[in-house]
Order: C-alpha cells, then sequence, then structure tokens
C-alpha cells in the first residue's frame, strides 16, 4: 500500500524512554497510524523518517487502520 506520512509525534512510555505515533493518509482516503518503539529492531528502518512530514512511502503492509511496523517502507518522494 502507498500513503504520505502526515506527522510523527513522541510520546513517553509509562514503562520508561520513549516511543513515536506516525499518522499516514492512505492512497485510498482513509487515516493510518503506527506506533514506533526504539528498542525494537524495525525501528532502524523508520528511524530516518522520524520527525519528516508530507513524505510518499510505498510497500506498507495494513493491518485494519494501522500501518504494520514491521512493514520495508520505501520513500517514493521527501
Amino acid at each position: 500500500m502507498r500513503a504520505t506520512l502526515l506527522k510523527t509525534q513522541e510520546q513517553v512510555s509509562k514503562f520508561g524512554g520513549k516511543f513515536y505515533y506516525a499518522f499516514f493518509k492512505g492512497d485510498d482516503g482513509k487515516s493510518y497510524c503506527s506506533c514506533l518503539y526504539p528498542n525494537y529492531g524495525n525501528f532502524k528502518r523508520w528511524q530516518c523518517l522520524i520527525g519528516k512530514e508530507n513524505v510518499v512511502l510505498d510497500n506498507l503492509n495494513v493491518r485494519g487502520n494501522m500501518i504494520d511496523a514491521d512493514s520495508f517502507p520505501k520513500i517514493v518522494n521527501s
């Protein structure tokens, strides 16, 4: 699936540390989000996108209204 990364938002975890919410708008017009946690191995795929806005990504897996953080995002534009 292709979607536009609208923004990322840093949050403090109740378990200590921090994590990020990523908000997307899909090509289908629906809104999606994802949770990105620095301690997980998949975070390195997303790290370069933290703080960016209006980046079009492809190769995203969707589960309900969530973008799977285990996806391998490919930047279409930046």
